[in-house]
């Protein structure tokens, strides 16, 4: 009975504000980055949702979204003759169009690259050099979540005051 009456709702609220803001920090940081934000045809800008989980024993604020992201925060290595990471030509392609990358001539012919030779190019340069990681949701949760302390703190307090309450009552 006394489980029933703790009721965290405005933790809930607050955490799930908490992921919302990082989310909105994360988008605005990727775009200030100049990341590709397509994959295919999602943008992940538009993949990012917040949830809250409560397990009982803890609480956590959460963002969802393509997998890819990892790739934009953490950059990739370069493979150097391994075959580890081959980017997706597909989504290159579409991000090719999407974006628009603008082909330029060959330095030695003067030929302009076909979209598939420019996927291929991209491609091979993101396996041979690798790409770099900006770290923007690092960035935004930095910069928000610090700012979120004494919130919890307080309706976490307040949540615990209502429980007490209801259980001098009862």
């Amino acid at each position: 009975m006394a489980e029933e009456l703790l009721d965290l709702k405005r933790t809930e609220a607050v955490l799930q504000q908490l992921a919302e803001e990082v989310r909105m920090g994360y988008v605005k940081n990727l775009v200030r980055s100049g990341h590709p934000t397509y994959f295919g045809t999602n943008r992940l800008t538009d993949t990012i949702t917040c949830f809250v989980t409560v397990d009982g024993h803890s609480w956590s604020a959460s963002l969802r979204m393509n997998k890819y992201w990892e790739y934009l925060e953490e950059g990739t290595g370069p493979a150097r003759g391994r075959a580890k990471y081959w980017p997706n030509s597909s989504a290159i392609a579409k991000w090719i169009e999407i974006k628009p990358v603008i082909p330029r001539p060959d330095e030695n012919t003067g030929r302009i690259p076909t979209p598939k030779q420019l996927t291929f190019l991209i491609s091979r340069k993101i396996h041979d050099d690798g790409i770099e990681g900006t770290h923007d949701l690092q960035k935004a949760k930095e910069e928000v979540i610090p700012q979120y302390y004494e919130r919890i703190q307080e309706a976490l307090t307040a949540d615990i005051g209502d429980y007490l309450w209801k259980m001098i009552k009862w």
